[in-house]
């Protein structure tokens, strides 16, 4: 799992979003598989149970967006920083201009 810090960048907060959707996943297929258990056994009633797991499915997918939104406003972020840092040292010379 990925881990997150003040000094991490966007590509590990992303992956740190995505392993957490992943985590979850696993979770929510382990969640239903009680469920069905209870449900094998004549359990009635457990339509909580369904609503947890319809509550996380929306977290994972939460999860998974900002995820590649942040992946994507990173790297455009990078690259604005790039081409900005490229401008200011150029000169009249590396421009063409003489």
């Amino acid at each position: 799992m990925a881990s997150l810090d003040a000094d991490g960048n966007y590509e590990y907060a992303a992956a740190a979003l995505r392993d957490a959707a992943s985590d979850l996943e696993q979770l929510l297929g382990t969640h239903r598989s009680i469920t069905d258990e209870f449900e094998g056994h004549g359990w009635v009633g457990l339509d909580g149970l369904d609503g947890v797991g319809t509550h996380v499915g929306a977290v994972i997918d939460n999860l998974s967006l900002v995820a590649e939104r942040i992946g994507v406003g990173g790297q455009i972020v990078r690259d604005a920083l790039t081409s900005n840092h490229m401008i200011t040292r150029a000169s009249k010379a590396s421009l063409g201009h003489g």
